[in-house]
């Protein structure tokens, strides 16, 4: 069981959801496979080559003690400067003439970012849960209520996160909630 909550914690990485749903979301906007491809690597190199960065460097010089950030204290200023990177990549994106629906996957990020960065300066909510609970509700606002199945993920991530001791039911409860809530209001924002 440990090896499958471990898999399970890096499949419903926020990273790695990222780039099918990046791209998707870039291909559905533009009906061509080459300029989704542009766009998505564009908004990913924020979405994720910001975070990555970050914590590639953090362990290098010791301000991250591991990729899961298991000490609330570090999730701070990673969810800081992924904020500042998130910003600038929408900024970018709209910049750029980029389509209007991927850029709004990193606005998203950006109210993501504020919103768990204010909770996590006072108490470990779980980004996983919140990231698979966000991109549930993308997929369902962009696509359609078939996709309001890709829900099913929150609890499985969730399991996985409790079952290897890195958060609580309530943790990634909350997490899921707060994804799915932000990235609605978000997207019925920027995309009216």
């Amino acid at each position: 069981m440990a090896d499958l909550a471990r898999w399970l914690s890096i499949l419903f990485d926020s990273s790695i959801l990222a780039v099918p749903i990046f791209l998707g979301v870039a291909w559905a906007a533009t009906d061509a496979f080459l300029p989704a491809l542009g766009w998505a690597a564009l908004a990913l190199l924020f979405a994720d080559g910001v975070p990555l960065a970050y914590l590639s460097l953090g362990r290098r010089f010791g301000w991250v003690s591991g990729f899961d950030m298991p000490r609330r204290r570090e999730r701070v200023p990673f969810i800081a400067v992924n904020l500042i990177g998130n910003g600038l990549g929408y900024l970018l994106l709209r910049a750029l003439g980029g389509p209007t629906a991927v850029a709004a996957l990193l606005l998203v990020y950006v109210g993501m970012g504020a919103t768990m960065l204010t909770i996590s300066s006072f108490w470990k909510i779980s980004l996983h849960a919140g990231g698979v609970g966000g991109f549930a509700a993308a997929l369902t606002f962009l696509f359609g209520p078939a996709w309001a199945l890709s829900f099913l993920a929150v609890p499985l991530v969730g399991w996985a996160r409790v079952h290897r001791r890195r958060h609580t039911w309530a943790q990634v409860a909350v997490g899921g909630l707060v994804g799915a809530l932000v990235t609605t209001a978000v997207l019925a924002v920027a995309l009216r």
